[in-house]
């Protein structure tokens, strides 16, 4: 087909593009049809594919209700910050402690002992052009270097200097970095300090050990005035002498922080229940439902545009439409794509039933008020605690009674965990039937059926291989477009291959006509 001239109306005066392309109208017409088709396609794959993305933020949500950590969670509380802070852990004892700071640790320090040098050093010029500036022998190589060490905790650290490039700038920020130390310079008394890092007694007395030249003899490091760093002291609940080499110790999963010592002052620190953290986590996991259900309820009444095919390119480029036209158009060929989706009513429904039924076997109880009376029951529905569904209108939206929730944790935090997160019966056996365990549990094994069903039929972005309904659709379209297309092809050469064959009579009956008008206006002559 390749080696066919095409002649365009040279004999007739036909426009024989714009004919041929009227002949095939009704066979591209079919073509866009299918491709229109292929878009909706992978439109509807693109919004089952947010929807599981979604699920999956939900499901990270749910997660968090089925760890028990989450209902145990602790706050320490002291009763003088200034003195004393604390964090606790889950499973922390609900308890107070009294504790009293005598002493807090502190860091080994040193300093030169003597100034230096003469005054007028530049921190920023290298050590060799003003080392007759500084007071001690470097110890200088013929190449302008030295080196020293220093022994911090018992690990060493070896400086090598080059006194052309190295100012004491420089090389008081690479023992700062390098060597376990902090170390600054006072310009005003021409001296050093140093400082380990660690706090408590390590090494009695030699947690900064110096060798020779650099330190000692230009810096004025004398070891034998190094003041060793101290522990911690301090008692707890009357049990004195105990320490820390730092100002933190831990007890009973409780950590104590050391902010200032006083032997005259005890301080209450008290372990409590974060009932703030678990309102926090499940009015979390409420708000992510309700934006999530909001959007598949969305999808699942949104209205439909039969009417709007998806804007081919000849209609962008012939209809002359703006940008915002466009995406006005789009925006309707998109719309209701997965109404009355059976696979999301099917989730929503399957998710619903798990959040409203009741968990059989729970027998823990919680005490909230009602009106103005307090009542006491199971905790074995969300609507116990204060979790409620609205008006049918809401399509399952989740409502929260704060109040109601705080109250049943505090009077028993135990039986709301339960709950959510309940696998095993009181005799410690695992539970197999679905409607004895917790809320979070089956939510938990619902938004997993939920994700598989909609990956089975949409696939996900990142797996390798695609076999999911609508992708084996997609290539099924995609090869029912290669056979039109090729179709088209031969159908369009066809109809040129035609044209130009008469094209070709025509031509060779006005040479015929020419000639014999010739031939006759000769003859007359």
């Amino acid at each position: 087909m390749a080696g066919i001239n095409r002649v365009s109306g040279l004999a007739t005066g036909m426009d024989i593009d714009q004919i041929v392309k009227d002949m095939m109208r009704g066979h591209q017409m079919r073509l866009d049809k299918v491709w229109q088709d292929k878009q909706i396609w992978q439109w509807r794959q693109e919004d089952y594919r947010s929807i599981n993305t979604s699920l999956l933020s939900l499901r990270s949500k749910v997660f968090d209700l089925k760890l028990q950590g989450t209902f145990q969670a602790r706050r320490a509380v002291s009763g003088d910050e200034s003195l004393v802070t604390a964090s606790a852990g889950s499973n922390t004892p609900v308890t107070s402690y009294q504790v009293k700071v005598t002493q807090l640790a502190t860091v080994a320090t040193n300093s030169s002992s003597d100034p230096i040098s003469d005054g007028t050093i530049d921190p920023n010029a290298s050590l060799w052009s003003q080392k007759d500036k500084f007071l001690g022998n470097f110890g200088w190589g013929e190449d302008h270097t030295f080196s020293f060490t220093i022994k911090v905790d018992n690990q060493s650290h070896t400086i090598n200097v080059d006194g052309d490039t190295e100012t004491f700038s420089s090389l008081i920020a690479r023992i700062n970095r390098e060597c376990g130390v902090s170390i600054f310079y006072d310009p005003s008394v021409d001296k050093v300090s140093l400082s380990t890092h660690k706090t408590g007694d390590r090494q009695e007395g030699k947690e900064i050990q110096v060798d020779g030249g650099f330190l000692t003899d230009v810096l004025k490091i004398n070891p034998l005035n190094e003041k060793g760093g101290s522990d911690a002291s301090f008692e707890i609940n009357g049990l004195s002498g105990l320490t820390s080499h730092d100002n933190t110790y831990t007890v009973n999963g409780i950590t104590l922080n050391f902010k200032e010592a006083d032997p005259d002052k005890t301080v209450t620190v008290s372990i409590e229940q974060d009932i703030d953290r678990m309102v926090d986590s499940i009015k979390g996991f409420i708000d992510k439902y309700n934006e999530i259900l909001e959007g598949v309820n969305k999808k699942l009444y949104e209205e439909r545009f039969p009417s709007y095919r998806p804007l081919t390119e000849e209609q962008i480029r012939d209809g002359g439409l703006t940008d915002r036209q466009i995406d006005a158009w789009e925006e309707k060929a998109r719309s209701g794509l997965l109404k009355g989706d059976t696979i999301l009513s099917g989730a929503l429904s399957e998710i619903r039933a798990a959040l409203s039924g009741i968990v059989q076997g729970i027998t823990d109880q919680v005490t909230v008020t009602r009106g103005f009376e307090e009542y006491t029951r199971a905790a074995d529905q969300l609507s116990v605690i204060g979790i409620t569904t609205g008006y049918y209108q809401e399509r399952g939206k989740l409502h929260l009674d704060e109040k109601r929730l705080r109250e049943a944790l505090q009077s028993n935090a135990e039986a709301v965990m339960n709950l959510f997160t309940r696998t095993r019966d009181a005799d410690g056996n695992e539970i197999t039937d679905p409607a004895q365990k917790g809320i979070a549990v089956r939510l938990y094994d619902s938004v997993n059926n939920a994700m598989s069903r909609i990956t089975r039929q949409a696939g996900s972005a990142g797996s390798l291989y695609d076999d999911s309904y609508i992708s084996r659709t997609v290539r099924q379209i995609d090869e029912r477009m290669v056979r039109m297309e090729d179709q088209y092809l031969r159908l369009e050469e066809r109809y040129y291959r035609q044209f130009t064959a008469m094209e070709q009579a025509i031509a060779t009956l006005n040479a015929q006509s020419m000639w014999l008008t010739m031939q006759f206006m000769g003859g007359g002559q």
